[in-house]
């Protein structure tokens, strides 16, 4: 009387690829697509899984991992996958002992590209629902919209960490500004502001030091970001770079009151041209580069003045904004060519 032959005896063996060409061929030219729950390569994914499972078990009783131990058939699984479900056999032992590697026994997921998809959705606005039927109607796989939630809050341990790291305890210039993003708060989009601190060290290395979000901008959230960055051990600024926002130099001087505060040229120079007729742009530039690229404060106050006898009768606005601000733009230290170097970075 002949063996019945097992489900080992069925399922075994090495990944047979003639037959997968061939069948893959047949698939594609019957209107099969390549990924999805019936793709063609959804099928080659599900069979070398399958040859893997056959290989890690072979290799398990080889060892002689029990005494006696033999095969016992075989499960049924679906794994979720970028390229749509995917449905596995992984063998099973006597004794149970065996412990597949590249599936674990309670995995049900072999998809860190759709972790991946999830995270860019995510970060681009969509809701969870909207996630989730992006990934069924792409991959044919379904994710709750709990175990989404368990995907991007992954990142944000990482987030927390970097936000709250210690910096060094001197830097040679810090950069603040605020960028306006338009964002989707509670179904509605909104406009929120983003402090950025991005600081320049000793050495000449770059960091950024902290990203805040602001309902808008103001002096008052400026303090308590600095107020941050001073906990998290920064002792001494030489320099600060900023804007003209009202109460800018105020809340910098009452967290760091030795630091020196150097306004911006590339914004003086734009709320100036607000003032100027466009046919007038390139001699007002001409000129006030003449002002902030002088070797001292002297010379420059010089070429300030003739500034003001050139334009002063057909635009009365542009040097008393100059004269205003004179200490956070005319600081010693500044002109000449370090001057430039940071007009050059402002840019």
């Amino acid at each position: 009387m002949k063996k019945k032959k097992t489900t080992t005896q069925k399922e075994g063996g090495a990944f047979d690829y003639s037959k997968f060409e061939q069948e893959a061929i047949a698939g594609l030219t019957a209107g099969k697509g390549l990924i999805g729950p019936d793709g063609v390569l959804t099928g080659m994914i599900g069979r070398l899984l399958s040859a893997a499972f056959e290989g890690e078990m072979a290799a398990h009783l080889e060892s002689g991992a029990g005494l006696g131990n033999r095969r016992n058939g075989y499960t049924d699984k679906s794994l979720k996958t970028a390229l749509g479900p995917v449905p596995v056999k992984p063998p099973r032992d006597r004794q149970g002992s065996f412990e597949p590697v590249i599936i674990k026994k309670w995995e049900r997921s072999l998809a860190p590209e759709l972790e991946q998809q999830v995270l860019y959705l995510y970060g681009t606005g969509n809701s969870y629902e909207d996630i989730g039927e992006h990934l069924r109607q792409m991959y044919g796989v379904t994710y709750s919209p709990s175990f989404l939630s368990k995907v991007t809050d992954q990142v944000f341990a990482e987030i927390e960490q970097w936000r709250n790291r210690a910096l060094e305890e001197t830097y040679f210039a810090i950069y603040l500004d605020a960028i306006h993003y338009k964002v989707r708060e509670n179904r509605k989009v909104v406009t929120k502001a983003v402090y950025s601190v991005y600081g320049v060290n000793m050495e000449g290395e770059r960091d950024v030091l902290g990203l805040f979000i602001g309902e808008a901008e103001g002096a008052r959230h400026w303090a308590r970001v600095l107020e941050n960055i001073r906990d998290r051990g920064v002792k001494d600024v030489f320099f600060f770079c900023v804007d003209g926002l009202n109460g800018f130099s105020q809340a910098i001087a009452s967290i760091f009151p030795v630091a020196i505060i150097q306004r911006c040229i590339v914004h003086m120079v734009r709320t100036s041209l607000k003032f100027v007729s466009w046919k007038d742009y390139k001699a007002v530039c001409r000129d006030l580069r003449a002002v902030y690229t002088q070797d001292s404060p002297e010379a420059a106050l010089d070429k300030l003045q003739e500034f003001k006898q050139n334009w002063q009768g057909k635009y009365p606005e542009v040097a008393p904004k100059w004269e205003a601000n004179w200490a956070e733009w005319s600081s010693p230290l500044l002109f000449g060519q370090r001057c430039l170097v940071w007009v050059k970075v402002c840019v």
